[in-house]
């Protein structure tokens, strides 16, 4: 592969990491909302049902080209704990 497509590779990488980031954020901001309307509510910070279902709706939507099930299932449950976390830390008042 010559240098110049490589370059351009990374540079494309580069910029889809930095959108990556962007939209992690933003679903922890969204964590936050959430939390906020379970703390006037007295709801749990958890929902395991509403988890199981994103996750599975999510590996049922993987395209062939793209990540396999078993490589996406823990990257979407490392996001979905540390949401988790945001949301409880909302929740409890922190």
């Amino acid at each position: 592969m010559p240098p110049s497509e490589l370059d351009a590779l990374r540079a494309a990488m580069d910029v889809l990491n930095r959108r990556l980031v962007d939209v992690l954020h933003e679903r922890a901001r969204l964590c936050r909302r959430i939390g906020a309307l379970k703390k006037v509510h007295g709801q749990a910070a958890a929902d395991p049902t509403r988890e199981r279902e994103m996750l599975a709706a999510l590996l049922a939507a993987s395209p062939a080209d793209g990540f396999v099930p078993a490589e996406l299932e823990p990257i979407l449950r490392a996001v979905f704990t540390a949401s988790r976390a945001v949301v409880a830390r909302t929740v409890a008042g922190s």
